[in-house]
């Protein structure tokens, strides 16, 4: 048996993951599809749309075999942690062939090579950073500054010949959109998969359609995630696949709510203030973000206008969005890379497939979680610690989708696992 691994949001489930599971069936022959898929917040750092067990329903529905939880450790942390984590859960799954991602360029080849090249020595990576810091310092957005110190890093004749200098010399063509958006997630994924020594294989699919922040009513390709969420607050679900629709629809007249960060923003602000001498031991928050959050908050009214007043040139819109939910949330800094995850949380799965699970069982390295009040008895008090922060993550989102709607929804402790 043959296995492909996804990392994945599906926020929500849309043609264009529909498309990507069948090309990666395609061009991996593989008999069972894996989605890692976050939970109920998403790594842009805001909530998830609708519940991960509608987003899993949605997946399984349009050809997804097992659906698993990305931990929210990694799940709102910046590219390099979430690629990691997504990587890591395949890899202590023990049967995954494939790790697959959807591209801009569609050339693992060239990623491989850029991956490698963020993978590489700390020796090696000096004159990379030492740009980069330069860059940044001299005004540039981190984003353009990390394109321009790797260019000149790699570009032919470069020092030391170990950062493979004729990725200087590709195509211009795929030279000029490397650092679009799946494409940076494609090389972290593969720097993950180097820095772990996983022996599955990276496999690119070409992206079709919209680009990753398109709006608009489409075109000839598939829309966009950020398209496909704003027209269905008007009740449009153009863009969801049949299969899925129904799940979705059913959602959507249970509960009748989509989320945004709005609805959070005064647990937001309490976790701010609750942790006000001790900001910078959370992720991604620097002592300059820190400083920010204790000068905007009592001057923001909503969490737009609080993120508005926090930003600056340097420092992106997503990354504070990520720290304020990684405060809330409890998502701290660790001192080293998990070499294997404690559990992975199953959300649902196709009857087909549970013999995959009995090769996790039989690792005996990592605990699929299944049902939380019958299998948290196998984890040991680190891995049931980092379990009880995925379960409050997702009773924070729950509890917010009651308030919203006015209806309840079973928490984690009762909830069944999703089989079709």
């Amino acid at each position: 048996m043959s296995v492909a691994g996804i990392i994945c949001e599906y926020n929500p489930f849309h043609e264009g993951h529909k498309y990507m599971i069948q090309k990666v069936t395609e061009k991996t022959g593989a008999d069972t599809i894996v989605a890692v898929m976050n939970g109920d917040f998403v790594q842009r750092g805001a909530p998830a749309v609708v519940d991960k067990y509608t987003r899993a329903h949605m997946a399984l529905m349009e050809g997804a075999d097992l659906v698993f939880e990305l931990p929210v450790r990694f799940g709102i942390s910046s590219a390099p942690d979430f690629a990691y984590g997504g990587i890591l859960a395949l890899e202590s799954l023990s049967f995954v062939d494939f790790f697959c991602f959807g591209s801009e360029c569609g050339d693992v080849t060239v990623l491989e090579e850029a991956g490698r090249f963020f993978a590489g020595s700390a020796g090696d990576l000096e004159p990379f950073e030492a740009e980069l810091s330069r860059l940044v310092r001299s005004g540039m957005s981190y984003p353009a500054a990390r394109e321009t110190a790797f260019w000149k890093a790699v570009r032919p004749g470069s020092r030391p010949q170990s950062l493979r200098s004729e990725l200087g010399s590709v195509d211009i063509a795929v030279r000029s959109d490397l650092f679009a958006p799946n494409n940076l997630l494609g090389m972290e994924y593969i720097k993950a998969a180097e820095l772990l020594h996983s022996c599955m294989q990276p496999v690119a699919i070409r992206r079709a359609g919209m680009g990753y922040h398109e709006r608009g009513a489409g075109g000839d390709g598939f829309l966009s995630a950020t398209a496909i969420r704003e027209n269905m607050l008007g009740g449009d679900l153009s863009g969801i696949p049949e299969g899925g629709r129904g799940v979705f629809a059913e959602y959507a007249a249970a509960y009748g709510c989509f989320l945004d960060p709005e609805p959070f923003w005064a647990a937001c602000s309490y976790a701010i203030r609750s942790h006000w001498e001790e900001l910078e031991r959370f992720k991604d928050v620097s002592a300059e973000i820190a400083s920010r959050f204790r000068t905007c908050l009592y001057e923001s009214v909503s969490f737009a206008d609080f993120v508005a007043r926090c930003k600056a040139k340097h420092i992106t819109m997503t990354r504070i969005c990520r720290c304020v939910f990684q405060v809330l949330l409890g998502v701290e800094k660790s001192a080293e890379r998990e070499r294997r995850l404690p559990y992975i949380r199953l959300l649902g799965m196709r009857n087909g497939a549970a013999g995959c699970l009995k090769r996790v069982r039989e690792a005996g390295e990592t605990v699929v979680v299944a049902r939380v009040s019958r299998d948290k008895e196998q984890l040991d008090a680190e891995g049931w610690r980092k379990l009880e922060q995925d379960i409050r993550a997702s009773d924070v989102y729950r509890g917010t989708v009651m308030a919203e709607s006015g209806k309840r929804l079973p928490d984690e402790y009762k909830r069944r696992l999703i089989t079709i």
